[in-house]
């Protein structure tokens, strides 16, 4: 509720022109908006219709239909806003458009607070159905940060990345620690926990030097040909340590599916996370910068 209070206190979410596509226009018309109650979760409906997905507390019930009252047009706004992130910042829906297609476009944004004027939005996508009896059959898609005060993202968004990889790990194995058998944890070995370690610290010198290199705004607007091929390769070079602790997650993740250890879905995460990451860099990075150093325009 504290998220859901916090966004509808804002005056606006600016949003700059852009156009939708057909995918782009289906996820906007079948988009779910999810918040932490006291107990269970406050999920928005496409018509913000609110849903729980367990008994709210009278103040809870009555602070919602206020907001909702009050803010239908701002809540509208936010999900244009998330889409622009998403379109501009993320590769979450390529990433995973066949799976959201293949559930009609619902994807369900859970909005999670993560800094002054920062959420962390979690994305997932559910079969058709009503959206509480079936919240079990969610399928996670991967993670993004939203900044809401402006959708200028700096260093193209490394310093989220930053943050958020070594905290997923360190989460990772805490999790494990709870959650998986003596037997589970063998079957995967330390040295796969101990590679993970050691790619996070590389990418974590990677990604310092780039964010203390260069200008939080990496456009030609700022550089010049020469300094953004140069980012270009230093984003290239990030996207291949993604891409092997993507491998190590992968190797993790396949004696706990085949033991049918509760445990996998966390790794499974942390790998979708990364393949995110990687195509992420590939698409909305180094395409773009090379397609603007060679003044390619279709």
């Amino acid at each position: 509720m504290k998220t859901l209070s916090a966004l509808v206190e804002r005056e606006t979410f600016h949003v700059p022109a852009f156009a939708l596509d057909l995918f782009q226009k289906e996820v906007r018309d079948n988009l779910h908006l999810e918040f932490f109650l006291t107990q269970g979760r406050l999920i928005l409906t496409p018509n913000l219709a609110p849903l729980t997905t367990s008994e709210a507390t009278p103040a809870e019930e009555e602070r919602v239909q206020v907001m909702l009252e009050e803010n239908q047009d701002l809540l509208e706004q936010l999900k244009l806003y998330l889409l622009y992130n998403l379109s501009l910042y993320s590769a979450l829906l390529e990433t995973n458009s066949y799976d959201v297609a293949l559930n009609e476009h619902r994807v369900i944004s859970r909005f999670l607070p993560y800094g002054p004027g920062v959420c962390e939005v979690k994305l997932y996508t559910q079969p058709p159905g009503d959206p509480v009896e079936r919240y079990g059959d969610r399928i996670y898609l991967g993670r993004d940060c939203l900044p809401l005060d402006s959708p200028r993202r700096p260093h193209l968004g490394l310093g989220y990345l930053r943050r958020s990889l070594p905290e997923q790990i360190a989460k990772l194995k805490g999790r494990l620690e709870r959650c998986a058998t003596a037997a589970e944890r063998a079957a995967i070995g330390s040295d796969c926990l101990a590679s993970l370690d050691e790619l996070a610290e590389d990418f974590v010198t990677r990604a310092e030097r780039v964010l203390h290199t260069y200008p939080a705004d990496l456009s030609s607007r700022v550089l010049d040909a020469e300094r953004l091929l140069e980012a270009n390769r230093e984003f290239r070079e990030i996207k291949h340590v993604f891409s092997e602790a993507e491998s190590v997650a992968q190797e993790m993740e396949e004696p706990l599916l085949a033991a049918g250890s509760d445990a996998a879905r966390y790794v499974t995460k942390l790998r979708k996370d990364l393949r995110n990451d990687v195509n992420y860099i590939m698409l909305k990075v180094n395409g773009r910068i090379s397609d603007v150093v060679n003044g390619i325009h279709i």
